[in-house]
């Protein structure tokens, strides 16, 4: 088991990696094989004509009278003045609300566009963490928490910056962008950026669909997290440039769930417009993942109303209105009560299936889009668990044979034990590629055509190299992000200072380049960098992020045909 050594995940992680085990041996799906949904989505979301409150391009309401810029750091807002801070390099807003808070009569509705203030508020702290476990059986947070967070340069830019937006992962139900590696900001804002980054409804709170909400909504219920970030990026879109910002250069970007979220406002009537570019890390929705409906989601979702007491209630939603949000998220937390938090189709945010729309259509945006070499580590698998070649094949044949008659051995063939250093990195490898590299792959193919906005693929392939127990983890799920954000002196699988080499720093450092480039002019590609060759059909280009970046082709797409046959994973 890994050590805890550790960091907020660590329970989860440790939950995760024992119950994935037992997963494979007794838990079905519909697809016949361990409970993809459960064991991954636990650890790791748009709008059309009558979505008015929640942006997606409509108008927000004018700042109040007398509102103007009175300093570097006193910013005008739709909502009033703010005062942010000095910190070196950067100013830093914190804590500004882009909607109403969602408390009484507004929980599980679209967000509202935020009150407005007398006077200067202050913008030197965050907001309210959105309602989560504590990881010590208790809550964290506050239904107030819809604020988002601006870091800018000092001095202010002598023209308007590209802007970064980022949505933090966490299963659609855990995180923060409050703390590492998302923050300190200075190094991707010493990139010539202004980077953006926002808390929204989670869980329970953010994601919940009943027949009854699906009633009251004009036929939609559901997805309020995904309603969130459409209503940051309109906040985004008619204040940035107060900050220094261009609001005609927005690039969105999240991780994990949060990529998959940024699939979904790839697609989303009431969020094209708002943003530029796009870029998605660590996780894709597979084509037919949602093919239950909302029905499936209803199913889901239905045993919160008896947990709570609002099954005999004569007006369920009134009833569920009242619950405290912290006995909402205690209701999550009971073991197999609510089997995954996740996304619900439906009319006005999720019409259509997000990967047949890109298929149909391609990316409204120029996309980068990628995933790590050993996504599995963090997410089902641990790579100090024992595993002999023989229980690699039985948990190779328990997962693929369930999902098609004989599948196992043609996994074993395409993955022969032999070529690895254990079994275990055998197993991580063929995880990996089924849950992630191959679906990252197909929405780049999918994605990509004549015409199209332009695709850039990465595959980060980096292992840390001054600890040895990060090192065992290879490129886990998460690994990129530090070096995405610049933030390497503490790495959260640890909890402990992580001191980066030379050569890390100079990665990172690329990385951010390649990001900020792509927010400024939706190509990576700068003079001094390393070459990034566009994703297409014909030569499927991928830039292998590690201490050396390099172009690759081909990357396991015998493996990947193969998984593409079959049923839809993640």
């Amino acid at each position: 088991m890994l050590p805890r050594r550790c960091d907020n995940f660590a329970p989860v992680r440790a939950a995760m990696f024992s119950n994935a085990r037992a997963d494979r041996n007794r838990t079905q799906t519909k697809r016949g094989s361990f409970d993809v949904r459960t064991s991954l989505l636990g650890l790791s979301l748009l709008a059309a004509s009558g979505f008015v409150s929640c942006g997606g391009g409509n108008s927000m309401p004018p700042p109040p009278a007398g509102c103007m810029n009175a300093s570097i750091t006193v910013i005008c807002t739709q909502s009033g003045q703010v005062q942010g801070v000095i910190e070196g390099d950067v100013r830093a807003f914190r804590g500004i609300p882009y909607a109403a808070p969602p408390l009484g009569n507004l929980r599980w509705r679209p967000p509202e566009v935020p009150l407005k203030w007398n006077g200067v508020r202050d913008a030197s702290a965050f907001g309210n963490r959105c309602p989560q476990t504590d990881f010590a059986g208790g809550v964290q947070g506050n239904e107030d928490c819809l604020t988002l967070n601006i870091f800018t340069s000092n001095p202010p830019g002598n023209s308007p910056q590209p802007v970064m937006v980022f949505f933090h992962g966490g299963a659609n139900s855990l995180g923060s962008t409050q703390e590492p590696p998302y923050i300190p900001s200075t190094p991707l804002v010493s990139h010539g950026v202004i980077l953006v980054t926002v808390e929204y409804r989670l869980g329970l709170l953010g994601f919940l669909a009943l027949p009854q909400l699906t009633a009251e909504g004009q036929g939609s219920s559901g997805n309020y997290g995904l309603m969130d970030m459409i209503q940051s990026l309109a906040w985004v879109r008619a204040n940035i440039s107060n900050f220094g910002g261009d609001p005609q250069h927005v690039m969105i970007f999240g991780q994990s769930s949060a990529s998959a979220a940024v699939q979904v406002l790839l697609s989303a009537p009431s969020a094209q417009g708002l943003f530029s570019s796009a870029a998605m890390e660590s996780r894709v929705i597979s084509s037919g993942f949602f093919a239950g409906g909302a029905n499936a989601a209803y199913q889901n979702y239905a045993p919160l109303v008896p947990q709570v007491g609002c099954a005999g209630a004569g007006d369920v939603l009134a009833c569920l209105r009242a619950v405290t949000a912290d006995q909402i998220i205690q209701a999550q937390l009971v073991s197999g009560l609510i089997p995954f938090i996740d996304f619900t189709p439906e009319p006005i945010v999720m019409p259509e299936d997000p990967f047949d729309r890109i298929q149909l259509r391609g990316s409204p945006v120029p996309l980068l889009i990628g995933s790590n070499n050993h996504e599995a580590v963090g997410i089902i698998d641990d790579p100090s668990m024992p595993l002999d070649a023989n229980g690699y094949a039985v948990a190779v044949h328990a997962l693929f044979d369930s999902i098609q008659a004989g599948s196992g051995n043609a996994v074993l063939a395409l993955y022969p034990v032999a070529a690895y250093d254990t079994p275990m990195y055998a197993l991580i490898d063929v995880h990996t590629d089924y849950l992630m590299t191959c679906n990252t792959r197909n929405l780049a193919r999918a994605a990509s055509g004549v015409n199209r906005p332009s695709v850039w693929r990465y595959f980060f392939t980096h292992r840390f190299e001054n600890d040895a127990f990060l090192n065992s983890l290879r490129s886990f799920h998460t690994a990129e992000l530090p070096f995405v954000f610049g933030n390497l002196g503490l790495i959260y699988y640890t909890g402990t200072p992580y001191t980066p080499t030379t050569a890390e720093l100079q990665l990172s450092d690329e990385i951010e380049g390649y990001w900020a480039r792509f927010a400024a002019t939706g190509d990576p590609n700068g003079v001094g960098a390393a070459p990034w060759a566009s994703y297409d059909l014909a030569n499927e280009n991928v830039l292998k992020l590690d201490d050396t970046p390099s172009t690759i082709q081909t990357y396991h797409n015998a493996q990947c045909d193969f998984f593409s046959s079959l049923p839809p994973s993640f």
